[in-house]
């Protein structure tokens, strides 16, 4: 019952760095250090891959915060079983204030494009170099968090095209 709710926990924080509100590190690294000591590889991938993602959104300058959010906004869209209305148009000017602080539940099965993911954080839908920018950054803050947790080097499968 208690990995239950840590789980939760943990798509609670997803979903803040998604809305793109502010996630506290102590916050983050008191649930991941709760689900870490017992956790599959899987598990323990995707706890500092959220140590990664809070770490950027607490040091991040603006504009890779920003980054961020619409890369979350575009991995989770693709999650869960596609829902997306035929008429959604993120990128016009009436639909953006809707997305602004949107959260998990909103863009899973949405299966945005990236261009839709930068318009819903008000960025700039051709600025496609964002993604990659936010990739390395995030690969960075990863092997960073890793190795301070686990005092070993990153899984090569994650730090090398995963």
């Amino acid at each position: 019952m208690m990995e239950k709710s840590l789980r939760e926990d943990r798509l609670a924080l997803w979903d803040r760095l998604i809305r793109g509100e502010a996630v506290e590190r102590a916050e983050v690294e008191r649930v991941v250090a709760t689900l870490i000591p017992d956790a599959s590889h899987e598990e323990r991938v995707s706890c500092i891959l959220l140590l990664a993602a809070a770490r950027i959104a607490c040091e991040g300058s603006r504009a890779m915060r920003r980054k961020l959010t619409a890369a979350l906004r575009y991995w989770f869209s693709h999650t869960g079983s596609k829902n997306r209305p035929s008429d959604l148009d993120i990128c016009k000017a009436r639909e953006r204030s809707k997305w602004r602080n949107a959260g998990l539940l909103d863009f899973m099965g949405l299966y945005i494009s990236w261009p839709e993911a930068m318009c819903s954080v008000g960025g700039n839908p051709k600025y496609y170099t964002a993604l990659t920018e936010l990739k390395n950054n995030l690969k960075r803050k990863y092997i960073e968090e890793w190795e301070r947790v686990f005092g070993s080097q990153a899984p090569s499968n994650f730090t090398h095209g995963r």
